[in-house]
């Protein structure tokens, strides 16, 4: 009888394990921002307006207009560390002249955040500022959390 009760906790306790995990891994995995400017995101462009970005896969961001007419799925590959355990959810862009290229999504408060590879368009532009001994401008945009 003993052995059938440490059985059941056991069980008990895993299952509790289990859906703790599964809620924290849901939470933060969408922000939803008002971008002011066009920009690119992977080798797709985008209007400026109401964008959502939804964790897909481990490496992978969906970003989907307000509307739901455009969409793409854009790989982030790599963690970026915060500097502060408060930090906001945001959306990053690198801005050269009038060009902006999504390179950075933090889908939580005070959550590592997620970096973008830089398109074919945005390495051509960082070579172009290189040559001048000039980097990027990074422009943060507020987003709110689901």
């Amino acid at each position: 009888m003993k052995n059938l009760n440490l059985k059941s906790l056991a069980i008990l306790g895993l299952f509790f394990m289990l859906a703790v995990a599964s809620a924290h891994a849901q939470s933060g995995s969408r922000v939803e921002a008002n971008i002011p400017f066009d920009f690119a995101a992977g080798e797709k462009t985008f209007k400026a307006g109401g964008y959502s970005v939804k964790r897909i896969s481990k490496d992978a961001l969906l970003l989907r207009s307000a509307d739901q007419k455009t969409s793409a799925i854009v790989q982030a590959p790599e963690t970026v560390s915060q500097t502060r355990n408060d930090s906001p959810e945001r959306l990053v862009f690198h801005r050269y002249g009038n060009e902006y290229f999504l390179a950075q999504v933090w889908l939580s408060k005070g959550a590592d955040g997620r970096a973008l590879y830089p398109s074919k368009t945005e390495r051509q532009r960082a070579k172009e500022l290189a040559r001048n001994n000039a980097k990027p401008t990074n422009v943060e945009v507020a987003a709110r959390g689901n």
